[in-house]
Formats: structure tokens, sequence, C-alpha cells
């Protein structure tokens, strides 16, 4: 057991796997397998941090940080245990038998305890989701211990979903809330500018001017997302989404590491890392639909699961653009204007250069003939909406697997 770890007991006969994959393939293919073990998550911007999530029986037990413990459970407990607060942490030490052993101590209910455990882990699992495809460990016979919570993960929930898909658009610019920020002395005068704009989102009995000057003395202690947050007293989430106008701007500036304390010199933002020497290959999923409401929902959860989405939204244009990209799969509604999704499913199957390619209904229609119909022309898998992220993921996972259909 490793100091930045939680507790890990009886690891004697444990079997580490390692592999290159997305972590929401990775959690998926654990839970349907109902395995134990640790799954750590490194992430491919920032080598320093990674990511673990515990598993018993395919049910989540606990999920964390391997570093940067201190200013992450500072900053959590702060707004989900403000009794906590108190509390000091250490990166060499586990946190997670300190908060039972406290706890115990104190006497405060077991079901506190395992709400605290919850939101952490959860907090843990949305950034995990959020990562592209990178290095996975998998330490099989790794556990906490005590278990105090088991949460079921064969379907993620939508909200932890939506968080993840918002982790993922923030990452082009912060690839984690341990991305420090800085702001330049050069952009003093643009900062308190853009803070009157942007009024600083804190609560304060402070003169607007007071609470920038104190905003702009933070920022320019080169401090954590996590680190910012605590001390400004807002979420992590409130905070990045507050600091993207800085950012576009360039007024504030990004950076992997920590500075050492003596340095002036500025500091590297964080989209100069260095590219990976193998591009990821991604497959190209269609989707012709017709809404843009639609077509960003499922450019947003395939691009999570690792895909490319080739988004149609003129149905009469969709062989052409089809015939020119070669998709792996096509996702289509059935209500479309000029050409219904099974005229057009219809004129595939009849085409030489796409009569092989899988089909997915996606449409509002539930009823058993639009479903038999629907077969007859040769859809592969048929998709009702309101759908659920995981199910799109699985539908199109099994029609790339050649598994069987539901139709």
């Amino acid at each position: 057991m490793t100091g930045n770890s939680p507790p890990q007991t009886g690891n004697t006969e444990a079997r580490v796997t390692r592999t290159v994959t997305h972590p929401r393939k990775a959690i998926k293919h654990l839970v349907s397998k109902q395995v134990s073990g640790c799954l750590t998550v490194g992430d491919p911007q920032d080598p320093q941090v990674s990511w673990q999530v515990f598993l018993r029986a395919g049910k989540l037990t606990y999920a964390t940080s391997v570093t940067g413990k201190t200013e992450r459970l500072q900053c959590l407990i702060r707004t989900i245990q403000p009794n906590l607060a108190q509390l000091e942490f250490s990166d060499s030490e586990n946190e997670y038998p300190q908060l039972c052993r406290w706890w115990h101590g104190q006497g405060l209910p077991m079901s506190k305890l395992r709400q605290l455990l919850m939101r952490l882990s959860l907090e843990a699992l949305v950034h995990v989701l959020a990562l592209p495809e990178t290095e996975i460990e998998f330490s099989k016979g790794s556990k906490v211990d005590p278990v105090l919570m088991e949460t079921p993960l064969s379907e993620i929930p939508a909200p932890l979903w939506q968080m993840a898909l918002q982790w993922q658009q923030w990452r082009k610019q912060l690839p984690s809330p341990f991305v420090h920020l800085y702001l330049p002395d050069q952009q003093q005068v643009r900062f308190r500018a853009g803070c009157h704009r942007c009024p600083v989102p804190v609560r304060s009995a402070h003169e607007p001017d007071q609470l920038i000057q104190a905003t702009a003395s933070i920022f320019r202690k080169q401090l954590s997302l996590y680190q910012i947050s605590n001390l400004l007293k807002v979420s992590v989430q409130t905070l990045v989404a507050w600091v993207q106008p800085f950012l576009n701007e360039g007024i504030l500036v990004t950076q992997i590491e920590a500075p050492p304390a003596a340095s002036s010199d500025p500091p590297a933002k964080a989209g100069k890392s260095p590219t990976p020497n193998k591009p990821e290959v991604r497959p190209l999923i269609a989707c012709i639909d017709d809404s843009k409401t639609i077509q960003k929902q499922v450019r947003g959860i395939l691009s999570l699961s690792g895909y490319e989405v080739l988004g149609i939204t003129e149905p009469a244009q969709a062989l052409t653009a089809l015939v020119r990209q070669k998709p792996a799969a096509i996702l289509m509604d059935v209500n479309m204007p000029d050409i219904d999704g099974y005229e057009l499913c219809s004129m595939l199957r009849q085409s030489r250069q796409l009569r092989e390619i899988p089909i997915i209904m996606l449409t509002g229609r539930d009823g058993i003939l639009d479903r038999i119909r629907a077969k007859t022309l040769g859809v592969n898998f048929y998709l009702t909406k309101p759908f659920h992220p995981e199910h799109l993921v699985e539908s199109i996972g099994k029609v790339l697997q050649n598994n069987p259909v539901d139709v």
C-alpha cells in the first residue's frame, strides 16, 4: 500500500493489469464482470495527476485522487461537512481511515459519514469520466477497509454524465482542478477591468474594489483551482465558469506545476504540453437529425466515450456526406423534413457503398409497428427519445461488435 492511496487490505494476491483505453469503457467492463479491485487512471495532460476508483463486485466503494489530497479535501470538505474543516490532511497519509477514525471518535451518525464518502467519490468519478483515452492500471483484489458504501455503476447517473461532459469542455483550457492559475503583473489593469464587467462570484461585505484587489492577490499566488476555490469559498465549478473570459483574453494563464517559490519566470501555459507520439484513432459515428439540441447532446456523449461525430442536419445531403466520410455507424431520426428516416434507411440499404454500415434509429416513436417497419428495412438498433447516455453508447458498442441487436 502506498502512502498516496486509500487503505488497501488483502492485496497479497493482487494481480495488476495495464492497458490504454477510455476510463468509461474500462469502468463499464469491470462493472459488467462484477470484479473487485482498484482502477488507477492517469491524466494524459498532466503526468502528476491520477485518480483511483475502488470497486467491490462491480460496485463503487470509494474514489479519490492519488496526489494533491490536501488541497482537494480541504476544498470539498469545507462545502460538504464544514464541521470537519479543522481536520488537517497530508498528501503522504491516507484520508479514508483518518475520516473513519475521526468520525468514530466524535460519535457522529454513520449515515453522515457515508454521505461524505459518497460525495467525495462522485466528485472524483466525474474527473475520471471526463478523461480521454489514457493509461489505466487495474489491481485485482485491492480494496478499502472498512467498506461503508456500495454504489451501483451499471448505469452512470445522467447528472454525473452532464458534469463530466462539462469538464471535458473545460479541459481544453483547464486540464483538471489541480491546474494552477496565475495573474501576471502586466495583466493587473485588465484583470480589474474584467472584474467590473464580470463581478467576482463571492458574497462579501467589502467594497467591490477591495474584493477585486483581494482576488487579484489570490491569483498572483499561483494556486490550484482547488486552493483558489477554497480561499474564495465558492465551488470549483463556479470558479471555472467565472474565469473562462479571463483565460480567453489571456489575462489569466495556466500552468501544470506550481513554480518554485523563488522563481520569477512567467508560467508555462498548459496548452503548450507536448503532443502524444501516437495519434488517437476514434471511430466516426454519423448523426442524422434536424434537431440542433439532439446533435449537441449526441456529440457531447459520444465525444466523451471516444468517438468522432459527423453531424448531418439536412437528410437530403446525407448520402453524399456518408459516402465521402464512411462512418462506422449511423444514428438516424425518423421524423425529418424532405426525407423521413425510413425512406433514407431504405436508400442506404440499396447503396453498394453504404449498405453494410450499422443503423441505429434514434426516435420518439415507440410503437410496435414502427419497430417492425424499422427491422424490415434493416435497422440494427432502435432507441427511443429521451434516451439515457449509457444506453446510446451501449447500442453503438453492440452494433460495432456485431452483438445481438434490439429492434
